[in-house]
């Protein structure tokens, strides 16, 4: 854990939550006085435990670091940013456009991301489970700009692109810098699961609206990056970039066909969580893990008519394949 240069003035911070790897990027302009700029903020424990101790080591004073990208709300991208407003006093909060009231207010991360499925469905985290989420994630923040995708942000000689990448979460942030190939995806992709350090399986993909997930992977595809540097996974460089991209599309064809196989018979979100733990894990986490993924199969799949609610008033709702599907 520590500090790792991955290109000319770019930097990896690695640190942990739990038994994964955390990462956070550093990227700086040219000239001893340039602009730099932070991908992600942690959890609330990882700018006075990684990021600020790296700062100093990399000898960027706090006065030059100029953004502060949050690419997306999860406790462990979003958590430090507070602490980080106060100890870098010229540097600009901003995320997606759409992840601004979830990034700015955490406590809707309990409520309105991590348990939304508890009323309708009976399937979420644990009264314990929510407190250790509310002693990472940080404390409310002013939001100073968002992003929707499109702009570029001028680091001295450097230039990023940043792009809109949905899927993981309505506003998710990717940055590209065209002139190195270097794209920084964060969570926007998922692979076949999210690795521990050890690289088993540590949590499922997490991914919530598979359309957009599905041309965020189009996108990044797109754009035929030379390296990619993601939030928990290994880098990716040459040929491997495109083999994690066709891996992570290749899931949800897999996890669609899954789903469809348990729901010949009436079936819970639950039931359906445990189903593909089965079939496709094992994931090295709780099977309500797989909620986020899962419920955003049964929407796309009913959308498309193959799927129906049984009864729409009953607690926890059941989902089978509708007849035309069979």
């Amino acid at each position: 854990m520590g500090v790792v240069e991955i290109a000319d003035r770019t930097w990896r911070i690695e640190s942990l939550i739990g038994p994964r790897n955390l990462f956070q990027y550093v990227l700086a302009g040219d000239g001893r006085s340039a602009e730099a700029l932070l991908v992600d903020a942690g959890t609330s424990a990882t700018p006075r435990d990684a990021i600020l101790p790296a700062l100093r080591r990399l000898g960027i004073r706090a006065e030059t670091v100029r953004y502060l990208v949050v690419t997306h709300p999860d406790l462990d991208h979003q958590g430090g940013l507070s602490i980080l407003k106060q100890e870098l006093p010229n540097a600009v909060a901003a995320c997606g456009f759409a992840d601004r009231g979830l990034v700015s207010e955490p406590e809707r991360l309990v409520t309105d991301r991590y348990g939304a499925y508890e009323r309708e469905h009976g399937v979420g985290y644990t009264d314990a489970e929510k407190e250790s989420i509310r002693d990472l994630y940080g404390s409310p923040v002013s939001i100073d700009i968002t992003f929707a995708g499109g702009e570029q942000i001028e680091l001295g000689d450097r230039q990023l692109s940043v792009l809109h990448a949905p899927g993981h979460s309505a506003g998710h942030l990717v940055l590209y810098e065209p002139a190195s190939g270097l794209l920084f995806s964060s969570d926007a992709v998922h692979w076949r699961f999210c690795p521990a350090a050890d690289g088993n399986a540590a949590l499922p993909p997490t991914y919530e609206d598979v359309e957009p997930y599905l041309a965020t992977i189009d996108l990044l595809e797109s754009l035929a990056p030379h390296e990619l540097h993601s939030g928990h996974w290994p880098a990716r460089t040459g040929s491997e970039v495109l083999g994690f991209l066709r891996e992570s599309r290749e899931f949800v064809g897999a996890l669609d066909a899954v789903l469809q196989e348990r729901l010949e018979a009436p079936s819970t979100l639950r039931e359906l969580c445990e189903h593909v733990e089965m079939r496709l894990g094992p994931f090295g986490a709780d099977p309500v893990n797989l909620m986020f993924v899962v419920h955003g199969h049964l929407r796309r799949l009913g959308r498309r008519g193959d799927v129906r609610t049984l009864d729409p008033s009953e607690r926890p709702r059941r989902f089978e394949l509708a007849v035309a599907a069979r």
